[in-house]
């Protein structure tokens, strides 16, 4: 992920000039003493005249400091932009009712970090229309020139069906660790100790088990208490539609209900009525029936889960990386199982989201009690006109915690941490993280392993299988919605989503016949769920 540096730089009020290679959005940062406004807009929105502004921002715990005016980023921009913000930082745990309570009657002139699309939708006329009159393009050149050159849809991705823009996205547009969602992992110790390797298909998926089950993988002189495969409902990447990818069926992320529909030559089409379901549930039966996956994954709570693999006796599992649920030396007993595929199945997809979209669409918000909005729009403009200020807004001072190197931010590691002062003191002290202003996928830091090795290593595991993720064709677009939409959706899913769950259950733990079978599919059309179907066909179409 090269990131070339170019100028780019604004000539006329209405024109964006973009240089840069291979569709990048490439920026060097603003000379000191600049802003991204010309005269004429200068003039325009008051710009050589000292402004204040207050905003109400989100407080992380791990910050040591609560006076955001000490951030680099924003010495900067008030240097440059002549802005002050009065800052008013709100704890996580208060933010709900303080924001709710804000938002109704003591409005600030904008909101970072606090704010999400249902309360935007339920209070459309306390944000600002950015789109009004042209104020967004013609006072945040870079923020419009991001949106349009990284983003397949534009300012799109922002606006609301009224065609109204309320807010401003914050945060990196994708993380590619997080594209891979739960992988699977097994007990290489476990695998030496049976002597096979790491299976690629189901059949051999299988064997392993067996070989575990009956062979005392483990070691410990007991051949009844290894549990070979253990999913789990009570883990957020555990899931059991997970163990539906052999078969061709994969969600865009962790949850159940993702893959219960997918998207293939432009039409939404349905999952859990066709064979390659049918075949996964017979399987993941064949398993539980012979002790092979555990069959408490429906009912055990998280802290069971989590204990049974810490306690041994667990051959194989999902996780984001072994290195987050145990010590360093135990986790290096574990390796990756990228694919498993069914011979008998469509060919192996993986849960998950090639570029999975990870910005805040509604970061910052202006309201509408702010009385300068093209002042606010310029001051945003600025920590979003280069890679360097953003990335000062993201983590703080070039040089400590991030760097360029040879084209590519990387991270850092700074030499002042403690015990008391770790590296996530450090970037939530001296920057704004995932609060910051907008990084496009072309402008994200690289990880090195000597530098943080865990992190590292859950991008390597990515990277083994991050083709079989869902692609972005076959991806929904991301766009917003209006509520009365949503509840015609919503409505259905409170039914839908109970019946196909106890389905899974009763089918993985008890099996499929073609009596149940039958039952199932005539019950889907009960619980609605080709009219799911059809709302999100509809979705795509873009008829609402």
């Amino acid at each position: 992920m090269k990131q070339h540096l170019c100028k780019r730089a604004l000539a006329l009020l209405t024109t964006v000039f973009v240089l840069g290679a291979a569709g990048c959005s490439n920026k060097t940062p603003p000379s000191a003493g600049s802003t991204s406004l010309d005269s004429a807009s200068q003039a325009e929105s008051g710009a050589n005249e000292a402004v204040t502004f207050t905003i109400a921002v989100g407080l992380n715990p791990l910050s040591k400091d609560e006076d955001f005016n000490n951030k680099e980023a924003f010495k900067l921009a008030e240097k440059d932009t002549n802005v002050h913000i009065n800052w008013m930082p709100i704890a996580a745990a208060d933010a709900s009712d303080k924001v709710n309570i804000m938002i109704t009657s003591d409005l600030p002139d904008a909101f970072i970090g606090l704010i999400d699309s249902d309360q935007i939708a339920s209070n459309m006329d306390s944000f600002a229309d950015l789109a009004k009159d042209g104020v967004l393009e013609a006072n945040a050149p870079h923020v419009v020139a991001d949106y349009k050159t990284g983003l397949s849809n534009g300012l799109d991705i922002v606006t609301w069906p009224d065609g109204s823009i309320r807010s401003l996205m914050t945060g990196r547009q994708t993380s590619y660790e997080n594209d891979g969602e739960g992988i699977m992992f097994m007990n290489k110790t476990w695998l030496d100790n049976v002597g096979m390797s790491v299976p690629t298909t189901t059949e051999e998926f299988y064997n392993v088990l067996k070989a575990f089950k009956e062979k005392d993988a483990n070691g410990n002189g007991n051949a009844d208490d290894e549990i070979p495969f253990e999913p789990s409902q009570s883990d957020w990447c555990s899931k059991i539609m997970n163990f539906a990818n052999p078969w061709g069926i994969a969600g865009t992320d962790s949850s159940d209900e993702s893959a219960y529909k997918m998207v293939k030559d432009n039409k939404v089409v349905s999952t859990v009525d066709t064979e390659d379901f049918r075949k996964f549930l017979e399987y993941s039966n064949k398993l539980v029936s012979e002790g092979l996956m555990d069959q408490e994954m429906f009912s055990q709570t998280s802290e069971q889960y989590h204990s049974k693999i810490n306690e041994g006796v667990v051959g194989c599992y999902y996780t984001w990386s072994p290195y987050a649920d145990m010590s360093e030396s135990e986790a290096a007993n574990w390796v990756e199982v990228p694919i498993i595929e069914a011979k008998d199945g469509s060919g192996y997809m993986k849960t998950g989201s090639q570029d999975k979209f990870a910005a805040n669409r509604s970061g910052f918000c202006i309201t509408s009690a702010c009385t300068n909005v093209p002042r606010l729009l310029q001051w945003w403009d600025y920590l979003s006109s280069s890679t360097d200020i953003k990335y000062t807004c993201r983590f703080g001072l070039k040089g400590e915690a991030w760097d360029e190197q040879e084209g590519t931010i990387i991270e850092k590691i700074p030499s002042n941490l403690t015990d008391d002062y770790t590296i996530e003191n450090y970037k939530y002290t001296q920057g704004m993280v995932d609060m910051g202003p907008f990084i496009t996928k072309y402008e994200n830091a690289k990880v090195q392993k000597d530098i943080s090795f865990t992190s590292w290593y859950r991008i390597d595991c990515v990277e083994q299988l991050h083709n079989y993720c869902v692609p972005v064709d076959q991806q929904l677009p991301l766009r917003y919605v209006d509520p009365d939409k949503v509840s015609e959706r919503t409505f259905i899913e409170t039914e839908l989503f109970a019946y196909i769950g106890t389905f899974i259950a009763n089918s993985v733990l008890n099996g499929v016949n073609d009596t149940t079978w039958n039952t199932h599919l005539e019950q889907l059309k009960a619980v609605q769920y080709y009219d799911w179907l059809q709302w999100y066909q509809d979705y795509l179409d873009s008829k609402f």
